[in-house]
């Protein structure tokens, strides 16, 4: 199987990271349009966006995986290239950076899975850089949380 991974450094404590990856009041404003389902292994959750005139795209997935501050695995149940899976590693580099790690893997070992790679790494590198841009505009992510 073959897999894509990309690091990034964010200027971000990795509680104020792992939020901005976990919650899904945050998530809609920058991953995806409508995000449903709350990080617990073995639930669900799907991601929708928005494409206009193609209409709209969701895709499901289940959390496999999650190590609160260090880990989240997902599976997707309905991706076209198979079991493809996401692997987000967080790491601590001081009190106010942190490293994610991005690996989305299990494509097939073929030539036709190469889109599919390709296309992978492009969109995950693309979201890095909003989450980024998101975090730098919002110092306070808390006031997107539902209060429960």
């Amino acid at each position: 199987m073959r897999e894509t991974k990309s690091i990034f450094t964010f200027d971000e404590p990795i509680e104020r990271l792992w939020s901005a990856v976990t919650v899904y009041e945050v998530l809609v404003h920058w991953l995806a349009d409508e995000v449903r389902g709350r990080p617990k292994v073995g639930g669900e959750f799907s991601w929708t966006w928005k494409l206009g005139l193609e209409g709209n795209f969701t895709s499901h997935g289940i959390y496999k995986k999650i190590e609160p501050l260090r880990e989240l695995v997902m599976e997707w149940k309905d991706h076209p290239a198979g079991n493809v899976f996401l692997q987000l590693i967080f790491e601590v580099i001081s009190q106010n950076q942190s490293r994610l790690t991005i690996i989305n893997g299990g494509f097939p070992d073929n030539d036709s899975s190469n889109v599919w790679l390709e296309s992978a790494k492009e969109a995950w590198d693309g979201q890095a850089v909003l989450l980024k841009e998101f975090l730098k505009q919002n110092p306070d992510i808390s006031k997107f949380m539902k209060k429960t």
